[in-house]
């Protein structure tokens, strides 16, 4: 048998590696061949043309912040989404946090992992996302308006500009990916509505699925997805019924996968000051609870005052009484643990109050309407609500400082010092997040006067609803009763986004901050509603 020539098998090894370069190189091209011709799309580039005064905007404010500011915020919150790096780097585990789903413990996982400062980097990331959402809320103008081109430079400049949503790009916490996930599942839904093809019903279910993994409550979104989907083919239900069983089912292993330990908890301390003296899914649990509920109703009579976090402990602590004390009756009722069962205590209360919870929803968004959803930039958030942050949990901040800041946090003096060196006072900020609420806040409707009661120094107030609010409201039931090819998108988004709201409003603390996810549809509903009285006025004069 002839022997191959010296130096053949180097050159067939070489040739294998050029034809690998080659083969990689026309996968490659493959796949940015379609994004090429998208731009070079006579539509494409006028669309991109209108985005950019708002992608100007918004790359100036972000760049000047991340230049006077190059640290992100540490929030109270934020350990338990870096407590995922934590057990990665020192137990070699994967752990999500028992209060947080998936998404961005993972995310906020990488710069450890890449032992790079997290503090830079993630904010880095999240401007970055920032200005993504640009780019989506001008799509979305796009396909949802008729005269897009009237109002897509002054909605697309509200969100480049948005005080609230610069500071959560800047703060290590998920309200920033979340509202970005939350306006690309409108828009995977747009898409699906406008042609309901094999991908982008695939897309869809990847955005209601990254939706569900930034935050808990991401998964109620699943109900728009599977109310969409079933109005879009409800002429075709015999061919289509598969899709709306499998987002169906998507949603459930969702629903599955991302449960945890506060949701039941959260409810049940938000109603518990309307608890029945009988319960028929907890016997003899009244005396638990009485002291709890007798204590909530009179602060309530008061002042309008909501549980807050030492009385979700109380509740816990009842109920964990209760369970430890009638552990035959747990048992037989399959709870468990202390959340699934608050969760029966919420569900039985609701079902029996069922006629004051919207009044009782729409009371704690008024408790803190005219409050920032956001924080700001002064010495008080930089210094004294941070340290309270890293000294909360020192042990953690020694072993993850280094990842954070690229130095040691061990003791409360490194923190100070480190605090004290990085960040300062970011006065533009705080002027344009003043000017933004005197601006939102400036009309409302009539505030409500608690008089005093015995005891009290002064009467107190209870804010009214401002119009911006309302005015958004009253545009999105416009945009539900809109005829189009997107009436059946309008419809079931309208709709999820109103339970969406009474379910957080309903079940989240009374923190603005819990409203903030709505931030972009307040002024993208405000311009629907004045594009549907133009056409209305329109059409009148045409007849």
């Amino acid at each position: 048998m002839r022997r191959p020539a010296p130096g053949c098998k180097q050159r067939a090894k070489g040739l294998v590696r050029r034809g690998s370069f080659r083969d990689n190189a026309a996968l490659v091209h493959r796949f940015l061949t379609p994004a090429f011709a998208l731009i070079r799309e006579p539509r494409t580039r006028e669309f991109l043309c209108y985005c950019l005064p708002a992608l100007i905007l918004g790359l100036t404010l972000r760049v000047l912040l991340i230049a006077q500011l190059p640290m992100g915020i540490y929030h109270d919150d934020t350990p338990d989404f870096i407590v995922t790096a934590d057990r990665l780097l020192h137990e070699h585990r994967l752990e999500i946090h028992a209060k947080k789903t998936f998404l961005v413990p993972l995310v906020f996982s990488i710069p450890f992992l890449l032992h790079v400062p997290a503090l830079v980097v993630i904010p880095l990331f999240q401007h970055a996302l920032g200005l993504g959402l640009i780019v989506l809320t001008g799509l979305l103008c796009r396909l949802w308006f008729v005269h897009w081109k009237w109002f897509i430079v002054p909605l697309t400049c509200a969100t480049a500009a948005n005080p609230f949503i610069l500071w959560y790009e800047h703060t290590l916490m998920a309200e920033s990916l979340f509202v970005v996930c939350t306006v690309l599942v409108a828009f995977a839904g747009t898409l699906y509505a406008l042609a309901p093809t094999r991908r982008r019903f695939v897309f869809l279910c990847v955005a209601l699925v990254v939706e569900a993994g930034a935050r808990p409550e991401g998964k109620l979104l699943f109900g728009f997805g599977i109310f969409l989907v079933a109005l879009i083919h409800a002429r075709a239900w015999r061919t289509e019924w598969p899709r709306v069983a499998g987002i169906a089912v998507l949603g459930l292993a969702t629903h599955f996968a991302t449960r945890t330990s506060q949701a039941g908890l959260l409810l049940y301390t938000s109603v518990a000051k309307m608890t029945p003296t009988e319960l028929r899914c907890a016997p003899g649990f009244d005396p638990y609870i009485a002291p709890i509920r007798a204590e909530l109703q009179a602060r309530w009579t008061e002042h309008f005052a909501f549980p807050k976090v030492r009385d979700r402990r109380a509740v816990a602590a009842a109920v964990a009484k209760y369970l430890k004390e009638n552990p035959g009756f747990a048992t037989s009722q399959k709870h468990q643990d202390l959340n699934s069962f608050c969760l029966r205590l919420a569900m039985e209360t609701c079902r029996r109050n069922l006629f004051a919870l919207p009044q009782h929803a729409v009371r704690k968004f008024r408790a803190v309407v005219v409050e920032s959803p956001a924080g700001w930039l002064d010495g008080e958030w930089l210094l004294d609500i941070q340290r309270e942050a890293f000294v909360g949990n020192v042990p953690l901040a020694a072993r993850l400082g280094p990842g954070l800041s690229g130095r040691t946090l061990a003791t409360e003096e490194e923190i100070d010092e480190f605090l004290n060196t990085n960040y300062r006072e970011i006065p533009w900020f705080n002027n344009l997040n003043a000017a933004w609420l005197n601006t939102v806040n400036r009309w409302r409707f009539p505030d409500t006067k608690v008089p005093a009661m015995p005891g009290k120094s002064a009467a107190s107030y209870y804010f009214g609803v401002p119009y911006f609010y309302a005015v958004g409201a009253i545009g999105l039931l416009a945009a539900m009763l809109r005829r189009g090819e997107l009436r059946a998108l309008h419809f079931s988004w309208g709709l999820t986004l109103l339970g969406f709201f009474f379910v957080i409003m309903l079940t989240a603390n009374v923190r603005p901050r819990f409203r903030f996810v709505f931030e972009p549809f307040w002024f993208i509903y405000i311009a629907l509603l004045a594009e549907t009285a133009w056409l209305g006025v329109k059409g009148l004069v045409r007849r």
